[in-house]
């Protein structure tokens, strides 16, 4: 299973609501949030055009994807997916077992440190799997020579970049969350990637994946991209943490972001996170609609 473009989330949270479902139409476009699976999900900002649908289902097991792209100009500024898996309540267990081994144990893709990840953290408890990647990669070769050589998960998109004539660019930020609890029974995976110049980073100086300012390698050389992607990653960790609230994770199965924070300081983290909090519960228990709901997030954040 790729992480890439599967995975993810943007600067992407996940609420519970009680809207219905968002009826997505191929080749549309959507801004701010949709609801799919029952579950809302906040879109990065821009029109995100929604291009292909994954569903699959064998025997109890059910799972599927939906995908958007944001791009100006030809040139693609952002992929978006959500997944969800769920085993119909019936295999919970081997469910949890069987994701918990493809994400800790990937030799292609997993929730370990690798070479073109800037900052990993996870936590695996059983049948349980929670963890968060941020990351750089070359998209080219992450969709036409991918380092799994059986990895058909990209074909969507492919086709979608062929028949637009679109443009990757040269070096992409990633940022992926993945969480399965077994007392839930389903998975839920979402996933971003975004041009940093697009985002409002400097102009790329190096063109591949070892040799980019962004590689882990290299970051410190480049202080304005390393301060760049830890803002970033900074930022996304906190969404992180509201997806954990969400999905109703334990205390001792959420995240610990605080060495993020200590070297990224926040003024006043603990009482941020504690008003979001807040803020997210007054939303599920329909105080505040969806509107309200961002306006006061964005304030808080701001």
């Amino acid at each position: 299973m790729k992480l890439l473009f599967l995975f993810i989330i943007f600067f992407t949270f996940v609420t519970e609501a009680n809207s219905a479902n968002t009826k997505l139409k191929k080749y549309e476009k959507y801004s701010n949030e949709i609801k799919w699976k029952n579950t809302q999900f906040k879109l990065p900002k821009g029109e995100w055009v929604y291009y292909s649908k994954e569903p699959f289902h064998l025997q109890n097991f059910s799972l599927g994807c939906v995908n958007f792209i944001n791009f100006r100009n030809k040139v693609i500024n952002g992929a978006f997916s959500a997944c969800y898996v769920t085993s119909g309540g019936k295999w919970r267990q081997a469910l949890g077992a069987e994701l918990r081994n493809e994400w800790q144990n990937n030799k292609y893709d997993s929730c370990n440190l690798r070479p073109e990840y800037f900052y990993v953290k996870a936590i695996f408890k059983g049948a349980s799997s929670n963890c968060f990647i941020s990351r750089h990669f070359d998209p080219n070769k992450e969709l036409y020579f991918p380092d799994n050589p059986t990895d058909t998960s990209s074909g969507g998109l492919k086709k979608y970049i062929k028949d637009n004539s679109l443009i990757l660019p040269k070096i992409m930020l990633g940022f992926q969350s993945v969480y399965y609890s077994n007392k839930r029974d389903k998975a839920i995976t979402m996933g971003l990637s975004i041009n940093p110049e697009a985002y409002g980073a400097n102009d790329m100086l190096f063109e591949t994946e070892e040799t980019s300012e962004y590689h882990r390698s290299n970051i410190n050389n480049f202080p304005l991209k390393k301060k760049f992607f830890e803002e970033w990653t900074k930022k996304i960790s906190i969404e992180h943490s509201i997806l954990e609230d969400q999905l109703e994770a334990s205390s001792d199965f959420k995240l610990d972001f605080s060495d993020l924070n200590a070297s990224i300081p926040i003024e006043n983290s603990t009482d941020l996170i504690n008003d979001l909090n807040k803020l997210i519960e007054l939303y599920k228990s329909g105080v505040l609609n969806a509107e309200e709901f961002e306006k006061a997030k964005s304030k808080i954040l701001n």
